[in-house]
């Protein structure tokens, strides 16, 4: 996990603040009261807000607060008219709202906030807070500038607008997830994203459902289709609360369809389900939990189903001809390492077509079911914890996790690790693995 580069200098109470204003402007100032250090750090909107709400005299009083203070660029990308909205007069009690939820009644200097909890806004409701690759956020907000020292506390300048919690259901409305929303009613889901519960909810954006095949989303919309689009939402959605960092450390999270979600961070730190990168976290909801997606999750199928959508076609023919599609299809679970078309071409000349003819069948059994683990479902991150695994062929497969990723057998690498089936999982490998005393059969 990187440093960042602003909690080098957090709590160190310096005299004086070297500090980034809106302007991109450089500036030296004292502490001074909350509401005077806002107008140093040329945060007008905040400002303009504080005094709509009438909050300036409690802001200078003695304290002390920590304040998390959105950057005029923050509030400009509220939807249209909110903040307009907000500024009214009769809307001041949602504005006071809002600002409070900005405000913690102590003094909390950023080395303080590091560490991943929770904590309670001056209005009564819950901030998230943890650490992502570095850098320190407030539910999904990204702390840009901390520890502005104040005479009676700290701000910390933030990216987003934190808003009070509401249900899962008014949340993706307010935010505009329109299409979701719109999906979630057609399922009969919307009823339950809006009661009480734990719920957490991986969120397409408006740009997922968009790059969806053509009609493949107005199919799914139909009364007809209804049943494949309650599978496709509750596979986003976990009966469970998971904030990142709680995700990380369970990995995997169980779904509403059944089928658990893969959580993993990969090496630019970005987080990712199932493969797909997590766009915003950690929005508390009075209901659970939500987390936006840049794109729509895959419902998973059986095994065989897997291989034949990820590309997998050779391996496919050889389970055909195997014998073996009915037993991928079962239950399981079943840890599948799926070597890709690449890797049986690079067979020796011969070896596949004498393992496909039907008089080599049991020799192609012996192959495939190398390639599988029974009755267990292990991960990339399990896999890597482990010396070897038993195969259902009967012999081990070794496992080592160099610095250039997990290898099977010494040569054999994952390629592509963690692809959900209905089933179990299927990694990617760029090698055939060969049970140990393999000889190539006969052609006839």
């Amino acid at each position: 996990m990187k440093a960042h580069p602003l909690l080098l200098l957090g709590g160190l109470g310096l005299p004086l603040l070297l500090a980034a204003c809106e302007d991109d402007k450089t500036v030296f100032f004292p502490p001074q009261s909350i509401p005077e250090q806002l107008d140093a750090l040329g945060l007008t909107t905040l400002r303009a807000a504080i005094q709509a709400a009438d909050l300036v005299d409690d802001l200078e009083a003695a304290g002390p607060f920590t304040l998390f203070a959105p950057r005029n660029a923050a509030f400009a990308a509220l939807p249209a008219g909110t903040l307009d909205s907000l500024l009214q007069p009769a809307n001041q009690a949602q504005l006071i709202d809002l600002l409070q939820y900005h405000l913690l009644a102590e003094a909390s200097p950023s080395l303080v906030l590091v560490g991943d909890d929770t904590e309670t806004a001056a209005n009564g409701d819950p901030l998230l807070r943890n650490v992502i690759d570095g850098d320190l956020f407030v539910n999904d907000a990204r702390v840009t500038q901390n520890d502005v020292p104040a005479t009676n506390g700290f701000i910390h300048v933030i990216d987003t607008v934190l808003r009070p919690p509401q249900t899962l259901a008014a949340t993706l409305t307010a935010r505009g997830f329109t299409t979701l929303v719109a999906a979630a009613t057609a399922a009969d889901l919307d009823d339950e994203l809006a009661a009480a519960g734990s719920l957490t909810v991986f969120a397409p954006t408006e740009a997922a459902f968009a790059a969806l095949p053509a009609g493949a989303l107005a199919a799914m919309l139909l009364p007809q289709h209804q049943q494949q689009l309650i599978d496709l939402l509750s596979f986003h959605i976990s009966p469970s609360i998971f904030s990142t960092t709680e995700g990380l450390a369970e990995e995997e999270l169980l779904t509403l369809l059944g089928p658990d979600n893969i959580l993993t961070q990969d090496a630019q730190g970005n987080l990712r389900i199932d493969g797909v990168r997590l766009v915003r976290t950690n929005i508390p909801c009075t209901n659970g939990i939500l987390h936006t997606i840049e794109a729509v999750l895959d419902t998973p199928v059986d095994i065989p189903a897997t291989a034949t959508a990820g590309g997998f076609s050779t391996l496919v023919t050889a389970l055909t001809a195997a014998g073996l599609v009915d037993d991928l299809q079962a239950p399981g679970p079943f840890t599948v390492f799926a070597p890709t078309n690449a890797a049986f071409a690079a067979l020796p000349a011969g070896v596949l077509d004498s393992l496909l003819e039907p008089a080599n069948q049991a020799a192609l059994i012996d192959v495939l079911t190398y390639h599988v683990v029974a009755s267990q479902k292990l991960t990339a991150s399990e896999l890597a914890g482990l010396a070897n695994v038993t195969t259902l062929e009967g012999s081990t497969i070794a496992i080592t996790n160099p610095s250039a990723g997990l290898t099977l057998n010494g040569n054999t690498r994952v390629t592509s690790a963690n692809v959900i089936a209905l089933n179990g999982l299927v990694h990617a490998i760029d090698r055939v693995l060969l049970p140990p005393g393999f000889v190539p059969p006969p052609r006839s």
